[in-house]
């Protein structure tokens, strides 16, 4: 293997390794109860019902918002959020 080709593959690698492990917003329903939550992404939203327990995952590579209990919260891929007793909104936990 040529020199050349072997400092593309490892430098490739690299890339890949560096790349962030959460590439999308993650919402986890920490509740006993279940929950609605819609990503707005301007022209599109996306709405999911979150069993106790259930999580769900969506890209927002330019930001998104994500609708809780009639609330906004602004939220970009790599945001993990908690949906908590009492709270009124997500709990950013990252």
């Amino acid at each position: 293997m040529s020199r050349l080709t072997t400092s593309i593959l490892l430098a490739s690698g690299l890339v890949l390794a560096a790349a962030p492990v959460h590439a999308m917003v993650k919402v986890t329903n920490e509740t006993d109860a279940t929950h609605s939550v819609t990503f707005d992404h301007g022209a599109e939203e996306n709405r999911h019902d979150l069993e106790p327990g259930a999580t769900v995952e969506e890209a927002c590579p330019n930001g998104c918002g994500v609708r809780f209990t009639g609330h906004d919260f602004l939220a970009n891929n790599g945001d993990e959020l908690l949906i908590q007793d009492g709270a009124t909104r997500p709990v950013l936990q990252n």
